[in-house]
């Protein structure tokens, strides 16, 4: 279940890795973490999709995560407010409308 890849990460945050770099494993962690964290928000722990399938909000949201993961400046910039649902939250914004909604 990979939603987002290392390329896409590269790509997306500049990172300009290279075959055998060393940020490599801590990048594969914290697209780990980041789709967890993802999915956990849209109470889809076992979505079913991949690198093809995922919807391109989701990815961009597990980019976002994994760029906030990895901001040693800004630790968890982009988590707080996934637990209450913050509108302001850029992530939040991005997965609201495929959240299940909670029962009562």
């Amino acid at each position: 279940m990979a939603l987002a890849t290392v390329a896409q990460v590269n790509l997306a945050l500049r990172l300009e890795l290279v075959d055998g770099d060393e940020r490599i494993p801590d990048i594969e962690l914290k697209i780990k973490q980041a789709e967890d964290v993802v999915l956990d928000y849209l109470k889809k722990p076992d979505a079913g999709w991949d690198e093809t399938s995922v919807p391109p909000r989701v990815n961009a949201a597990v980019l976002l995560v994994v760029q906030s993961l990895l901001d040693e400046a800004n630790t968890g910039g982009l988590l707080p407010g996934l637990g209450s649902g913050d509108p302001k939250n850029p992530v939040v914004a991005l997965l609201y409308r495929l959240r299940d909604p909670a029962l009562a």
